[in-house]
C-alpha cells in the first residue's frame, strides 16, 4: 500500500512538472508570435506619421517611442520611421541613444552619410558622436553586407518580367519568376534592405513583378511566404497589396481593398458596393493603413508636387 502511495505521489509530480513545462512552453510561443508579428507595427507607424504630418511632434515622437520599446525597428522607404524618430528626439529635446538608431540607419537600411548631413539637427549629433572614419566604416559594412549575387538574380528576374509583358512568353516567365522568388527567400532570406540594399535605385521593383504573379500556379504558396515575412517585419504590407491586387485585378477586374464604381473608362470593372469596413478589415489583416488615410497623404503629396 506504501509503495503505491509513493507511486501515485510521484506520478502527480510527474504530471506536475510535466504540466509546468507545457505551460512554459505554450507561454514561450506565444511570446515568441507575438515577438514576430509586426502588422501591428506597421499600423502603428502610419498612426505616427499622420501626426507628424499634423506637426503633432511629441505625440508622433511618443507613438514611436512606445513602438520601438516593444519592436526592432524597421527604417521603411515610405516613411523613415528610425529616421523620423531620431530627429523629433533632438528637435524635442528627448534623451534617446541616438548612436544606435544612425548607425542602423547607415549600417542596416543604407541612408547616405551625405543625406544625414543634409539634416540640420543631425549635423551636430553626428559630430559629437561618430569621426569621419567611424561614419565611412559604417556605410562600407552596409556595402559589404549586401548579398549582390542575390540582388543580381532579382535584377534579371525584373528585367525578364519588364520585357515579356504583352508577349507569348509572358506567362512562362511569371511562373518561372514566383519559383525563383519563393526558393530564394527560402533560402536567403527576404530581399530587405538589409540583406539586398536599396534596390529600388537599380531599378528593380519588385511590387511591380508581384502584381503580375496572380495567375502563378504557386501564388498561394507564394502569398502565405509573403504575409511570413510581413510579420517578421521583412517584406512590407504594400508588397503584399500589390500581389493581392494583381490576382483580383485579373479575375474580377475590381479593385480588392478599395471602393470603385463601373465608370466609362473602365466598362469591364464590377462594382464594388461593400461597407467601409470591408476594406478596412482587408487591409488593416496585412498591415495596411485605412483607406482614408492613404487617400489623405496621396491629395497632400499631389498638392505638394504641383
Amino acid at each position: 500500500m506504501k509503495t503505491l502511495l509513493l507511486s501515485f505521489i510521484a506520478l502527480i509530480g510527474l504530471f506536475s512538472c510535466s504540466l509546468k513545462n507545457n505551460m512554459a512552453s505554450g507561454n514561450q510561443q506565444i511570446l515568441e508570435m507575438h515577438e514576430i508579428n509586426y502588422i501591428p507595427y506597421f499600423l502603428e507607424v502610419y498612426k505616427a506619421d499622420s501626426l507628424l504630418i499634423l506637426n503633432k511632434d511629441k505625440e508622433a515622437f511618443q507613438k514611436l517611442d512606445s513602438l520601438f520599446k516593444i519592436y526592432e525597428p524597421v527604417n521603411q522607404l515610405a516613411y523613415s520611421e528610425i529616421l523620423n524618430y531620431v530627429l523629433l528626439s533632438e528637435k524635442l529635446g528627448k534623451n534617446i541613444d541616438s548612436r544606435k538608431y544612425i548607425e542602423s540607419l547607415i549600417r542596416d537600411w543604407g541612408v547616405p552619410v551625405k543625406e544625414m548631413k543634409k539634416e540640420n539637427d543631425l549635423v551636430t549629433v553626428l559630430k559629437e558622436n561618430f569621426s569621419d572614419d567611424e561614419l565611412l566604416s559604417l556605410e562600407q559594412q552596409h556595402t559589404q553586407h549586401i548579398d549582390w549575387e542575390y540582388r543580381k538574380l532579382l535584377k534579371e528576374m525584373f528585367i525578364a518580367d519588364q520585357s515579356s509583358r504583352g508577349k507569348q512568353n509572358e506567362p512562362q516567365v511569371d511562373e518561372d519568376n514566383i519559383k525563383k522568388l519563393i526558393h530564394l527567400i527560402r533560402t536567403k532570406g527576404y530581399p530587405d534592405i538589409p540583406t539586398v540594399g536599396k534596390i529600388a535605385n537599380d531599378r528593380i521593383m519588385l511590387p511591380v513583378m508581384y502584381f503580375h504573379l496572380g495567375r502563378a500556379d504557386d501564388y498561394k504558396e507564394f502569398k502565405a511566404l509573403l504575409l511570413e515575412n510581413i510579420k517578421k517585419g521583412k517584406a512590407i504590407p504594400f508588397e503584399m497589396k500589390q500581389l493581392m491586387q494583381g490576382k483580383y485585378s485579373l479575375i474580377y477586374w475590381q479593385d480588392y481593398f478599395e471602393q470603385t464604381v463601373k465608370t466609362t473608362a473602365n466598362p469591364r470593372r464590377i462594382p464594388t458596393n461593400y461597407p467601409q469596413d470591408t476594406f478596412r478589415i482587408r487591409r488593416n489583416n496585412i498591415g495596411l493603413p485605412s483607406l482614408e488615410y492613404e487617400n489623405w497623404k496621396n491629395s497632400l503629396m499631389q498638392l505638394n508636387n504641383n
